[in-house]
């Protein structure tokens, strides 16, 4: 068999995708593994011995014709085609798509063929989304910035090849000490992070590093960051004249950064990649979260694992942080800071009422666990217009065969953004409504019968979940021809 899969997201994705590769070879081990990355991320997969073959997308070259001055299309057009015809080549049995995006997807159905077996996002033939697997459709409803999931991505790459971790497919990889120059203790510090809005300013840093250095004495602190950071790392410096630096800004390769990482008394770091190098080394980690980010998807999973969520950077005090910081290696475990725990969440943090409604929510659509109690009037009459207008919807398809989609299109628009503005008005709802579009989506190319029975099928099963916050009394109403609009 021979599997490819393809990452083409930043640094800290691939790293996450790392236990899910080990998996697939443990599970798989006479498979032939190849692995897709973009060239400006390729140093993220030295060290990783679960795949033969390492393969780049090389993006830059393709795109080069269409930004120099005379764009020329017809050049990109042909070298796109050449990698899309190299890797359909390798005639692939398997293709999983871990990147979730659309460029992605493209890719993904471009390169398979009639006997590929593929998991993640793919398109039909007629260019639509396909949605090919149950998980890939629970990305597509539940996950991403704004959404109920609590999912870690490590853990979402693991159900979608349905396999389970072992203690291995965490283990760092075996890449020798970086000839680099270390005190016996010390906290390392990423200056960075993958957007600069998910950091702080040198300012920010220094004033907690400098706080953090006259409360905990003694301790040396190592940077580490890329070389475009340099200035950043030299500011930090400048800002904190208590703390004792060692800066290896700009002075290492990557993989160097595992054995600085594995060493550390403790990593600290914003949304990036040595969050989840730290993942590999066990290696005690804190992690700044800040503004659009969503920790329980991307934070640290080494066992001590520490997450500090601020909205944005003036919220912050920063000696704050510095104090935070010392009480943690003293072994105290500040009031503000999420921890790391096990079993399907991630991370152990007190819910809002919301929250919790929103993802208990999810568990009983997906996980089939009990449905949430409506604590809010709002709740239960938003559910009876959603259930008004899924009858209507579904009156209005089965006339699509008689009258034609020009005059039924129109009035089915208007339902689904009537459909959005209730997911607006009633927060609670927004997994149910995101579990109905997403099944939408999954409804493939077809003839026009073969399309209305799919999406008959779709709104009978989101009438069906829409019932639980549905009175009893509604429903009589309903069945009986009466109005049960609240």
């Amino acid at each position: 068999m021979k599997i490819l899969v393809i990452q083409l997201a930043r640094l800290g994705d691939i790293y996450m995708t790392w236990p899910a590769l080990r998996a697939l070879r443990r599970t798989h081990p006479n498979a032939e593994i190849h692995f897709l990355t973009r060239p400006r991320f390729e140093g993220a997969v030295e060290g990783l011995t679960a795949i033969d073959c390492h393969k780049s997308l090389p993006v830059s070259t393709i795109l080069a014709p269409l930004v120099q001055e005379d764009a020329d299309i017809d050049t990109s057009l042909e070298r796109l085609n050449g990698v899309i015809e190299d890797l359909r080549a390798e005639n692939y049995d398997h293709i999983i798509n871990f990147t979730f995006s659309p460029v992605s997807s493209y890719l993904t159905h471009a390169i398979s063929q009639l006997h590929t077996t593929v998991t993640g996002y793919s398109r039909y033939n007629d260019g639509t989304l396909c949605l090919p697997d149950e998980v890939s459709s629970y990305f597509f409803a539940q996950v991403g910035i704004g959404k109920a999931n609590r999912v870690h991505l490590s853990d979402v790459f693991a159900s979608m090849l349905d396999l389970q971790y072992t203690e291995e497919d965490w283990a760092a990889p075996q890449l020798g000490n970086a000839a680099i120059s270390l005190p016996d203790c010390y906290m390392a510090v990423h200056v960075g992070a993958s957007e600069k809005h998910k950091s702080l300013t040198p300012q920010a840093w220094g004033r907690a590093i400098n706080y953090f250095a006259k409360r905990y004495q003694g301790l040396p602190v190592v940077l580490i960051g890329a070389p475009n950071e340099i200035a950043l790392a030299n500011e930090i410096q400048n800002a904190a004249p208590d703390a004792h630096f060692v800066n290896l800004v700009g002075q290492t390769k990557i993989s160097e950064l595992f054995s600085v990482i594995q060493e550390a008394e403790i990593l600290v770091g914003c949304d990036s990649a040595p969050i989840h190098m730290a993942s590999l080394t066990d290696t005690p980690t804190f992690n700044l979260s800040i503004g659009n980010v969503n920790f329980w998807e991307t934070g640290p999973k080494a066992t001590l694992g520490f997450i500090y969520r601020i909205e944005d950077e003036t919220k912050l005090v920063p000696e704050r942080l510095g104090e935070i910081l010392a009480m943690l290696l003293e072994g105290q475990v500040a009031p503000e800071l999420i921890n790391r725990k096990g079993g399907l969440v991630s991370y152990e943090r007190p819910d809002t009422v919301l929250e919790r409604f929103q993802w208990d929510l999810v568990q009983a659509l997906y996980l089939g666990g009990a449905y949430p109690m409506a604590e809010r009037m709002e709740i239960i009459q938003g559910a009876i217009q959603l259930q008004d207008i899924n009858a209507f919807a579904m009156e209005q398809i089965a006339l699509v065969p008689e009258k034609g989609l020009q005059i039924i299109g129109p009035l089915l628009d208007r339902a689904e953004e009537v459909i959005q503005n209730i997911s607006q008005m009633v927060p609670e709802l927004s997994p149910l409504i995101s579990w109905y579009q997403a099944e939408k989506v999954r409804i493939g190319p077809g003839t026009l019968e073969e399309i209305c029975t799919a999406a008959l099928n779709v709104h009978d099963r989101w009438a069906r979940h829409l019932e639980v916050y549905i009175p009893h009394e509604a429903l009589m109403q309903e069945e009986e021809g009466v109005d049960g609009t609240l």
